[in-house]
Parts: C-alpha cells; structure tokens; sequence
C-alpha cells in the first residue's frame, strides 16, 4: 500500500512533496548544499564570462528566484 505517489506535476509542486517527507535536519542540509552549489555555479559564470557573457546582479537575483531562493 503507498501512501505517496509522484504524479507529474511541474517541478515546485514535486519539490514541495520532498520537503514534507524530510526532517527538518535533511531539509537544512539540503538547502546547505543547494546553496553551496549555487555559489559553485556562480563563481564558474564570473571567472569564465567570456563563455556565459557578463552576469549583472539583477540577472543573479532572477536566476536565483527560480530556483525559489
């Protein structure tokens, strides 16, 4: 007998059903390493700007809005 199924559903609600079957000490891990990765991912963008183009602050806050950070 499940009691959870993942239907698809666009990728916030999926990440919403992921929470609720986390601990609160997963959760704070995982944002942790979320943004560990974000910084990672940001870091690469300036340093190789000749291969992403020039990233303003405005377009870092768009990016990270989609990720709901």
């Amino acid at each position: 007998d499940e009691s959870f199924s993942f239907k698809y559903s666009p990728g916030k609600l999926r990440g919403n059903q992921y929470k609720s079957m986390m601990s609160k000490e997963e959760l704070e891990e995982e944002q942790r390493v979320q943004r560990e990765q974000l910084a990672a991912i940001f870091r690469l963008m300036k340093e190789k700007s000749d291969t992403f183009g020039e990233m303003s602050e405005g377009d870092m806050k768009e990016q990270l809005r989609l990720y709901d950070i």
